[in-house]
């Protein structure tokens, strides 16, 4: 198993099991426990997967149009919807973001002043 193989693996696994259901559940599931939100970020993500799947060969047209399904296809569709969930989580928490932003740049700061 080459080093490539195992870098696909490790990134590709969270990528089609959890981070777009998990993305989801933080967008409309704001009063769940952390470990539902887990839990249910699995299981979306499978949805989501399944979806993306229909999408990518459901019918001739469809195959001839997105390529079909294959790896890259997978790892192109399911990255832009994590990069559109990730950039609409952040617009709809515009507060934690900002507070988690200030707390970088306090850090940098800091690091100037030394």
């Amino acid at each position: 198993m080459s080093i490539l193989s195992i870098i696909q693996i490790v990134i590709g696994l969270p990528l089609a099991l959890f981070l777009p259901g998990y993305l989801i559940t933080r967008l409309f599931f704001k009063e769940l426990d952390e470990l539902e939100k887990v839990a249910l970020g699995f299981v979306l993500s499978i949805a989501v997967d399944i979806v993306v799947g229909l999408f990518l060969g459901y019918n001739e047209y469809m195959k001839n149009l997105t390529g079909g399904i294959t790896a890259f296809n997978l790892w192109l569709y399911l990255g832009i919807l994590t990069l559109i969930l990730i950039v609409a989580w952040i617009i709809k928490n515009n507060d934690e973001y900002n507070k988690v932003l200030a707390l970088f740049k306090k850090e940098k700061a800091s690091k100037k002043k030394k």
